[in-house]
């Protein structure tokens, strides 16, 4: 196998030259299962362990391997291959690490575009979009949602809840799917490119799993109906897993999350809450945080209807946790900053 399909670029293949690294001792991490990584190569799957000297250096989860790194091999003909170094990375999804405040848990590495998955049936919620965009955002990713299990809603209730994506998250490519009927498979299919990455984030029960499932031709991943028969829990994936596409992309699965907490990147809420930021430019002050200020005109802009006040209730939410995300990194030595969607606007 080349090592393009696996998506590899002229970003590692610089790298490598300037470091003299050969390719033949590269290979990218498609499983990650306790202390053991699986890594592809262009000519094999190779189980591997992380050096000491990496091992031991890591100050954080993220300076660990994760699904989708590309690393450097030692012993790679031997019964003991060893990771030895990460290349680095173009991008990383994290999220707040759930029961950890202010530590990070890596979801996926160099990933070109994330589709995010939400069940329109049962899981509709604008307010969680937000938070899978932020992350997106954050960690540099594109981000395409995905709406499914389309064939259980009536066309007029799925017709409402698009218009309503489409007023919130108008720049954000936004499909419909059911894995059933495979009604918009061909879209999602078409939006796939050769050499890219892409990784599936949702809740559990979302439909990742069944649609790397259609994708790929074959049920390499076990669906919730399957597990409900055999009484094996909620959760679909336990684990993150990397697939190759043939002539095509590359798919990482996640496991399904419903807790997403908000870290540390200010700019991942302004692309975020876009439309209110730029409402926000024409506010009399310059620290407005939209609350009880006078002539604030995101309150103006709810009291007329162009504007909703529980996405403004959602941004204050989330740069609360991201502030407070913030200082427990730092120790609580800075002072906290109160929000505000005009700081580089003088006061007038």
């Amino acid at each position: 196998m080349l090592l393009n399909s696996l998506g590899f670029n002229n970003f590692y293949f610089n790298y490598l030259n300037e470091n003299k690294i050969s390719q033949q001792l590269i290979g990218r991490i498609i499983r990650e299962s306790k202390k053991n990584y699986i890594v592809k190569t262009n000519t094999e799957n190779i189980s591997a362990q992380i050096s000491g000297n990496l091992r031991y250096s890591a100050k954080k989860r993220s300076d660990f391997p994760a699904v989708g790194d590309w690393v450097v091999l030692k012993n790679k003909h031997t019964d003991s291959p060893i990771i030895k170094t990460i290349l680095p990375r173009k991008s990383i999804i994290e999220r707040q690490a759930i029961g950890k405040f202010g530590k990070k848990q890596t979801i996926a590495t160099n990933v070109d575009i994330a589709f995010i998955m939400q069940d329109i049936n049962h899981d509709f919620n604008l307010n969680r979009l937000d938070r899978f965009l932020a992350i997106c955002y954050s960690s540099k990713v594109e981000p395409i949602i995905i709406l499914t299990k389309i064939d259980l809603m009536e066309s007029s209730k799925l017709g409402f809840h698009m218009k309503q994506i489409q007023s919130r998250f108008n720049d954000v490519i936004t499909l419909k799917l059911s894995n059933k009927s495979l009604e918009g498979f061909k879209q999602i299919r078409e939006n796939i490119k050769c050499g890219k990455t892409y990784c599936f984030i949702g809740a559990s029960g979302a439909g990742k799993s069944s649609l790397i499932n259609n994708l790929i031709g074959e049920k390499v991943m076990l669906t919730k109906s399957l597990r409900e028969k055999n009484n094996k829990g909620k959760h679909t994936t336990s684990h993150r897993e990397l697939f190759i596409l043939k002539n095509s992309g590359i798919l990482i699965d996640t496991p399904g999350m419903r807790e997403l907490g908000i870290v540390e990147s200010y700019n991942s809420l302004e692309s975020t809450f876009q439309r209110i930021f730029n409402i926000a430019q024409d506010c009399q002050f310059s620290n407005c945080q939209h609350i009880n200020e006078p002539k604030c005109s995101v309150k103006n802009a709810i009291e007329i209807g162009n504007l909703e006040q529980s996405n403004l209730d959602n941004y204050h939410k989330m740069y609360q946790e991201q502030e407070q995300f913030n200082s427990s990194r730092k120790g609580f030595k800075d002072k906290k900053i109160k929000p505000s969607t005009t700081h580089n606007k003088k006061s007038r």
